[in-house]
């Protein structure tokens, strides 16, 4: 299993992600999802997918991977290394996400004297307003050479190809933005990342940034400080700018559902409203509902109570319960979601039925240890039932990890859990074909449970297009791994090798490209402070 696991790994590395320290250029340190192949086997297209899996289970797997190498004394540097710029790709997404969508849609902020205060406003723009990468096509003229793809036709656009997908290129709508279940999975993330991760030397690192806006925030947060990253101090400053995206206090508007108006809508007047909230997100350039995952069929506010508990769990405060998320139906609902029942007044549950997902209510519920009351553990049973292309594994040992005092002996050493969990994990990982996952059902150790961009995320989702051989990037294997290392077989973890350090060719425009005339987007990186008269040399 762990000749399997180096496989997954050099292969994620040399594949499917541009590993770099100039963490400032759009695309980097955001490892793809899939990739399409042609009848021959060479890939003719790389997907970044909808952001969903593989960020977070990239920042999982190198916390958990860092964790198991510092445990057993081994070489952990260039993990943490790794991490940490996964860590900036967040905070590049978070600076610049405003200002891409500014200058893609030709709105200056401010007049200022350079490029940064005309389409930039520091440090209100790093808000927790994300989109959901910045795989570009800047990013793709540079390295489709690595990814060994051509850099194919330009779209209609004339911001992207047609030999690689990203959500920045065209999702729901171009540059799209954060939905609430891909905050949910980036909580979820950063709880592993905050519980396994420590503290360490600024100079393990080595960075390069464009400008100085983000190495500042860091600064003066304190998350850099003498001399250290202080990681839990990250993670929660993070938490915090992604929660208070899921709050609007008044003045602003609150979501109103009204009887025959359709979805909820953000309303200045509740009158005649039948439920109204102010859990919602809001694109923070354009004032509208973000594309996807708003709130407007009231979904962020019946996750408000997991919502609020799972950013105070992170942060080990009392701040985040908003708009009587802690009280009534907000806390029922939730809690009735995660158990699939209703409970009534005489003792009595109606059930929900076995094929709800409530994937969004129980990955809350872990990072929180929501039961129905404090003392039960009724989470840890009802996460182990494993429900046909509902089960997602990984809940549970995630549970088990950041709430490991209340759990530990469910999986002491003779435990019925731990030898029936034990047996199903390393069975699953077994599963797992040797070059990582396919839907090429001719290969000889094809196998359906390891098939699509993430059984964990979505178990038994079919692949976007039948017609076409899909080769998935394997973290859903290398978290899973390392999740079950930790908690069944912590010793004798090691690296084969580490990783080299990639020596990327970057391609740039040619001549042609240059000449006068040649219009595309290309967002190549973060901006350089450079006064307007020195933007074109």
């Amino acid at each position: 299993m762990l000749e399997k696991y180096w496989n997954y790994r050099e292969r994620l590395f040399n594949e499917f992600i541009v590993v770099s320290p100039h963490v400032e250029e759009f695309g980097v340190n955001i490892p793809a999802t899939d990739r399409v192949h042609d009848s021959l086997g060479n890939p003719i297209v790389l997907s970044w997918g909808d952001g969903n899996c593989n960020f977070n289970h990239y920042l999982g797997f190198l916390a958990t991977e860092y964790r198991l190498l510092k445990n057993n004394q081994s070489d952990y540097s260039e993990t943490f290394e790794m991490l940490i710029y996964a860590l900036i790709a967040i905070e590049r997404l978070d600076l610049y996400s405003e200002y891409v969508l500014r200058k893609h849609n030709n709105i200056v902020h401010i007049a200022g004297k350079d490029t940064i205060t005309d389409f930039i406003v520091y440090p209100d723009d790093i808000n927790g307003f994300l989109i959901r990468d910045d795989v570009s096509l800047g990013f793709w003229l540079r390295y489709s050479n690595y990814f060994g793809i051509k850099f194919g036709w330009l779209n209609k656009t004339r911001d992207g190809t047609n030999t690689f997908m990203s959500v920045f290129q065209k999702g729901l709508v171009p540059r799209e933005e954060m939905s609430q279940d891909n905050i949910v999975r980036m909580l979820h993330a950063l709880a592993v990342v905050k519980k396994l991760v420590d503290s360490e030397p600024e100079s393990m690192v080595d960075i390069n940034y464009i400008n100085d806006l983000i190495p500042r925030y860091l600064k003066e947060k304190k998350i850099i400080d003498n001399g250290l990253i202080d990681i839990k101090r990250w993670v929660d400053d993070i938490t915090n700018r992604l929660m208070l995206q899921l709050q609007n206090p008044y003045p602003d508007m609150a979501l109103t559902l009204k009887p025959f108006g359709g979805m909820a809508k953000p309303s200045k007047t509740h009158f005649l409203s039948i439920i109204s909230t102010r859990w919602y997100l809001l694109n923070k350039v354009t004032g509208e509902l973000v594309a996807e995952g708003s709130g407007e069929d009231m979904g962020v506010w019946l996750n408000s109570y997991g919502f609020a508990e799972a950013g105070n769990a992170i942060t080990e405060s009392n701040t985040y319960h908003f708009d009587g998320s802690n009280f009534g139906a907000d806390k029922y609902l939730f809690k009735s979601a995660v158990f699939k029942q209703f409970k009534l007044v005489s003792g009595a549950a109606i059930p929900l039925p076995k094929g709800f997902d409530d994937y969004m209510f129980r990955d809350l519920a872990v990072i929180a240890d929501v039961n129905w009351n404090k003392k039960s553990t009724q989470l840890f049973h009802s996460l182990r039932y494993r429900r046909e292309k509902l089960t997602y594994e990984h809940q549970v040992l995630i549970l088990y990890l950041l709430h490991n005092e209340k759990y530990r002996s469910f999986y002491e050493n003779g435990s019925r859990y731990r030898n029936e969990d034990m047996a199903f994990y390393k069975e699953l990982l077994m599963a797992a074909p040797a070059n990582g996952p396919s839907s090429d059902k001719n290969l000889p150790d094809y196998n359906s449970l390891w098939s699509n961009s993430s059984r964990l995320i979505w178990p038994g989702k079919a692949v976007p297009n039948p017609k076409y051989v899909w080769e998935f990037a394997g973290l859903d294997y290398l978290y899973l791994h390392n999740l079950y290392r930790l908690v069944f077989e912590p010793e004798n973890f090691s690296l084969s090798n580490t990783r080299t350090k990639q020596n990327v060719e970057k391609k740039y425009m040619n001549r042609n490209n240059t000449e006068p005339g040649y219009k595309a987007e290309f967002f190549f990186a973060a901006p350089k402070i450079n006064t307007r008269s020195d933007q074109n040399k």
